[in-house]
């Protein structure tokens, strides 16, 4: 009852049609879907020297705990600044299903072989006063995407947020916000074993100082994690 109630709600506000062309029914038609640039993942995130396929140089690895960051998209191509924005702030959790596979699509565009057990993907948490607002992790929705396509494990109940901090998009300062993530994130005492050994593939929506996923890649490093990749639909 309280899904249709959103249901229609959502049609009457926020109409079913292709945010790229309007052509109705969908809210990303495949042509618009095809038209969407993969972004460039060929240079260090942190400091823009070549690397290649999304990793981060030995310097800013240090650092930043990261050993990967791989992002799908521009946040400044327009059509993705719409599809994010409709899939976070207007609710319309079905464009989980063409989001995560342009992250697809970049995946394998930089052939990189993931479909094995060293994989463990996790998404970033919400706090659970916005999660109760929001109704959904937008984070968690692309991650069980990438798991039923890869066959890899997802494991959402791994990495915890602490605290409820300012929302990242609202703090323009990279230092205020490192120390606005500072201490925000905990592991699960119950699955800390699980992340042992393996290569942790975080998810989020989009990665724009790398603050949050650095922060969150530090406490999976404390716990014995191989690597971690940060996968993003956008960057920017």
């Amino acid at each position: 009852m309280l899904s249709n109630l959103k249901k229609f709600f959502l049609e009457l506000f926020f109409p079913k049609s292709c945010l790229g062309c309007k052509q109705p029914g969908t809210y990303l038609c495949r042509d618009c879907f095809n038209k969407i640039r993969l972004a460039d993942n060929n240079l260090c995130f942190f400091c823009e020297k070549p690397t290649g396929a999304g990793r981060i140089c030995f310097e800013c690895k240090t650092e930043n705990f990261l050993d990967r960051i791989i992002s799908a998209a521009e946040y400044k191509d327009p059509l993705v600044r719409d599809l994010i924005k409709a899939y976070k702030y207007h609710f319309v959790t079905e464009l989980a299903e063409p989001l995560s596979q342009l992250i697809i699509k970049q995946l394998e565009n930089l052939k990189l072989e993931i479909r094995n057990s060293d994989f463990l993907l996790i998404p970033i948490p919400l706090h659970r006063h916005r999660l109760h607002y929001r109704g959904f992790n937008q984070a968690q929705l692309i991650a069980v995407k990438l798991a039923e396509y890869f066959k890899i494990a997802h494991k959402p109940d791994i990495l915890q947020r602490k605290t409820s901090t300012t929302p990242q998009a609202k703090i323009k300062d990279t230092e205020k916000r490192k120390i606005n993530l500072k201490n925000t994130f905990c592991i699960n005492p119950e699955f800390a074993q699980e992340i042992k050994g393996k290569t942790i593939l975080l998810i989020d929506d989009v990665i724009t100082t790398g603050a949050t996923m650095a922060e969150a890649a530090k406490i999976l490093k404390e716990n014995n994690a191989k690597e971690v990749w940060a996968l993003t639909i956008a960057k920017g």
